[in-house]
């Protein structure tokens, strides 16, 4: 799985293969791993504004650093490695539209070694994709059928935990980072490679003659 920086897009994609091309990848903004704040990635807000809000806002600090951790030993009971981690985490970020998310959990992502490029390993990152997708989307469809794909693709129950986790704590990030952002008045929902939607003229809508067709 890997984010492509295309010539002349200005965007990357997220794709569910992985794949050995000799080639760096980069990220639309690499500057944007490095930040002080890893929950509000650098949103700047006064002390006083952050005040009223401290009582969830340091233990969610605490939350995005433990929940992303550098480095990650895999064990038997644990298989959910840093890679797909960050994978989950900007699967969500594209979901929610909130481009600073995604530029940062891109810019994380890139650097690290994917897995191997065999079937399996291609097929778990997918159901793992799908599955991040669809519970950041439309909850109501996971069911039973959903957690047992990703038990067979090798997840244990101590991954699960944590990949759910993961796409609720992203879901929560996304939206305090939106409110925050409108807040000071920046945009918010500006997808990379789409342009924002203008405003339509007002003076298109002065004749009062003229009919919807």
């Amino acid at each position: 799985m890997e984010q492509r920086h295309i010539t002349g897009k200005s965007h990357w994609y997220h794709e569910t293969q992985s794949s050995t091309a000799e080639y760096d990848v980069l990220p639309l903004v690499p500057e944007a791993a490095k930040v002080s704040d890893p929950f509000l990635l650098d949103v700047i807000l006064d002390e006083e504004t952050l005040a009223p809000f401290l009582s969830w806002l340091v233990p969610a600090r605490v939350l995005a650093v433990e929940l992303f951790p550098d480095p990650l030993t895999v064990t038997r009971s644990q298989t959910f490695t840093a890679y797909e981690r960050l994978s989950t985490a900007l699967t969500v970020a594209q979901v929610c539209g909130v481009q600073r998310l995604c530029n940062y959990y891109s810019a994380r992502l890139t650097p690290l070694p994917g897995p191997d490029s065999s079937r399996e390993s291609n097929h778990r990152l997918a159901q793992i994709t799908q599955y991040a997708r669809q519970l950041a989307s439309s909850p109501s469809i996971i069911d039973n059928r959903s957690r047992q794909h990703l038990n067979d693709v090798g997840l244990t129950v101590c991954d699960c935990v944590i990949i759910n986790q993961i796409i609720g704590f992203i879901g929560f990030q996304a939206r305090t980072i939106a409110t925050f952002q409108a807040y000071l008045g920046h945009p918010v929902r500006w997808l990379p490679g789409l342009e924002i939607q203008n405003y339509a003229d007002a003076s298109l809508f002065a004749d009062e003659s003229l009919r919807w067709r």
